[in-house]
């Protein structure tokens, strides 16, 4: 089986940054582990061609045109078209599904909402249940978010069959032995660290740090600084390091992971959900804004603690506790190794993926000899 894969940022940088050891096969999305195994051959298009298609296609409100134009003339080889964000880069593929023109079969995977939350909006509705009818397979990264989706939406959460199911995205397996079994103790942590770009609030964490006596370290990008004026003293705020090889250092000094999050009004999606790959990773304990989509809850699983939107004085109650608590952060620690090794990685995902690909092959081939007798 031949299956295609296509996403709203490079995947040939993101395979070959795992080739060099820059980052972790979980950014390929299945890819590697299923080469792997050797039963599905997946295939990358390169994502950018001709940057004026692309600018043309804003114009008209179709993003990442480019690639799915060159999709349609890649029709022979390969048996599923699959999609990780397909949101973004599948507006012009499912419009054609829809008029009947594209008859490849689809797998996707969700992460949000198909628009805000309270599906008040018949016609929001109907497009939603439209967008769903042209997918063959779709993972859903959340249960929670599964349920909520069908809800607004108003379908049963089970009727769409096998066609639906839910799988927890996991950080590269082989990542295990390398940073979780070399986990630096207690006493050698030097600090905390909070990493990220997408809907983070770091000014509230700057301002539960304001007159602790621990470090904090922020990794962002130039569009995601803190807006934070008079940033303390015990803060440092780094915009230049991007790639995830050069944070390695800095997640294995660290005493907790980070992850404050602004979630966004009527909104549902699993924000935080990259940053706990990194909890996982490093074996840390970790602080997140409760985000009920989330599939993990980290005070369920003993890996950390939630915190409410904006509290700053339950930020730094965490923040002491951990800082000061070396048990607690050992058993924390732990847990996170073991939820890494025993549910969450890459392993799971793409066996769970790869099930999905082959059920949505068997179901296209068997309608394929109806359809031909």
């Amino acid at each position: 089986m031949n299956v295609l894969l296509v996403n709203n940022y490079s995947m040939e940088r993101a395979y070959d940054l795992w080739k060099k050891g820059i980052s972790g096969s979980h950014h390929v999305w299945g890819k590697v582990e299923l080469d792997q195994e050797g039963t599905v051959n997946v295939i990358v298009l390169p994502h950018e061609k001709h940057k004026w298609i692309n600018k043309l296609g804003k114009f008209f409100g179709i993003t990442h045109l480019d690639q799915q134009i060159r999709i349609l003339f890649h029709l022979n080889s390969f048996d599923v078209l699959y999609a990780p964000y397909f949101l973004a880069n599948l507006r012009l593929i499912l419009f054609l599904k829809f008029l009947g023109i594209f008859n490849k079969p689809i797998v996707i995977c969700v992460h949000q909402s198909f628009g805000k939350s309270k599906y008040n909006n018949s016609v929001t509705k109907s497009i939603s249940k439209l967008i769903l009818d042209q997918i063959e397979g779709a993972v859903f990264l959340s249960e929670p978010l599964y349920r909520k989706i069908m809800t607004n939406i108003g379908l049963e959460k089970d009727s769409y069959g096998d066609k639906f199911t839910t799988a927890q995205w996991g950080p590269d397996i082989s990542y295990y032995e390398r940073f979780c079994l070399t986990r630096i103790p207690f006493n050698s942590c030097e600090f905390f660290i909070s990493a990220g770009h997408t809907d983070r609030d770091f000014e509230t964490i700057i301002e539960a740090f304001r007159g602790l006596p621990y470090r904090l370290k922020i990794f962002c990008t130039p569009t995601s600084l803190p807006k934070t004026k008079d940033i303390p003293a015990n803060v440092e705020v780094n915009w230049e390091v991007t790639y995830s090889k050069d944070l390695i250092p800095f997640y294995q000094k660290a005493i907790a992971i980070l992850i404050p999050l602004k979630l966004p009004p009527n909104t549902d999606g699993c924000q935080g959900m990259t940053s706990i790959q990194d909890v996982l990773t490093f074996g840390k304990p970790t602080v997140i804004t409760t985000n009920p989509c989330l599939n993990i809850n980290v005070e369920e699983e003993g890996i950390g603690f939630n915190v409410a939107m904006n509290d700053v004085n339950r930020w730094k109650e965490k923040i002491i506790l951990l800082a000061t608590n070396e048990e607690i952060w050992e058993k924390m620690s732990q847990n996170s190794s073991d939820l890494f090794l025993n549910k969450v990685n890459s392993k799971i995902f793409a066996d769970h993926l790869g099930e999905v690909f082959e059920i949505v092959f068997a179901r296209e081939k068997s309608m394929s000899k109806v359809y031909n007798l």
